[in-house]
């Protein structure tokens, strides 16, 4: 990895935030120690995969929440030449159809508006190139999450049931889109923690901001790379072994109106998440080395709570 000014490596060191590489199943921090440092910050950057094509989640990040064709939501298609863009109107699939915490979203305390879809539904409702990009940001999650997991105290015959098995087809594996409306008088995004295992986020602009001994302090996206999240599973899992790992608070600040020289400010991000089916697997397990795994809590209400708290104005998305 270059270490030329304003190339990753010279970006992260400059804000104190670790940088990794993934190569043949294993991370490579620019650092010596960069894993220890990234597991206590509860996030890192990571190099994306060479030839990364991220064109149709950028598309469909700046379109999902615009009207749709006619049959979408009585508004006249955008695209000016009688056909239909396939990146809109989304506004349209809704929990009633897709199932609890999918679909669209519109949030009243913040100035985000949602799209969450489950990978059951990728085909069936992303376009095809959308759902292609999907599938390969579950898998480099998932293979980032593995070359977490061989550094972490924990033995490898527990990581199915550990991990809640998310690492399998049962997990959980959502691909969410943020749009962020500048006209709307509220907060950009509460403060949070991710519920699950690994989040990848596509970031391109400034705003986030993590919890840092008390001060928050800016994740500045840099070109090239995901910001990869820990979240609460993982920090139950790990909290009381010889690798703790930490669940990073984080929020998004208040977007201002920047007119139309300013796009606005978009994210999205593949949540890797235990399975919300409690035949496979009961929910949060602590690992205590020498005894084994305690179950902590039941996933999906743990899931609900996180989500609720997150959305509501008066309360944190922590737990």
């Amino acid at each position: 990895m270059s270490t030329a000014a304003g190339h990753p490596r010279a970006s992260a060191a400059r804000q104190g935030w670790q940088l990794a590489e993934l190569r043949g199943g294993q991370l490579h921090f620019t650092a010596a120690d960069g894993l220890q440092r990234a597991l206590k910050d509860g996030f890192f950057y990571v190099q994306q995969p060479a030839g990364t094509d991220l064109s149709a989640g950028d598309r469909f990040a700046r379109s999902f929440y615009l009207p749709g064709d006619a049959d979408d939501s009585g508004d006249a298609d955008a695209c000016g030449d009688g056909t239909r863009d396939p990146y809109r109107g989304f506004r349209r699939w809704t929990a009633g159809q897709l199932g609890r915490h999918q679909g669209y979203f519109c949030r009243d305390a913040d100035q985000t508006e949602q799209f969450f879809l489950e990978k059951a539904w990728w085909d069936r409702v992303y376009p095809a190139a959308l759902a292609r990009q999907a599938e390969r940001m579950r898998d480099f999650a998932l293979a980032v999450q593995r070359a977490v997991l061989t550094r972490l105290d924990l033995p490898r015959a527990l990581w199915d049931e550990a991990t809640g098995h998310s690492l399998t087809p049962h997990g959980t594996h959502t691909l969410t889109f943020n749009h962020f409306r500048p006209e709307v008088a509220a907060r950009g995004l509460n403060i949070h923690k991710d519920s699950g295992w690994v989040t990848v986020l596509r970031s391109t602009e400034r705003g986030l901001e993590v919890d840092r001994d008390g001060d928050w302090r800016p994740i500045d996206p840099i070109p090239g790379t995901f910001i990869v999240n820990f979240g609460c599973a993982m920090e139950i899992l790990t909290r009381h072994t010889a690798t703790p790992v930490a669940a990073v608070a984080h929020r998004v600040v208040r977007q201002p109106p920047g007119g139309a020289a300013r796009p606005d400010r978009f994210s999205y991000a593949l949540f890797v998440d235990s399975t919300l089916d409690d035949s496979v697997c009961p929910g949060l397990f602590a690992y205590e080395p020498g005894s084994g795994l305690r179950l902590e809590a039941g996933f999906g209400t743990f899931l609900d709570d996180i989500l609720d708290h997150t959305y509501r104005e008066d309360t944190t998305g922590l737990y």
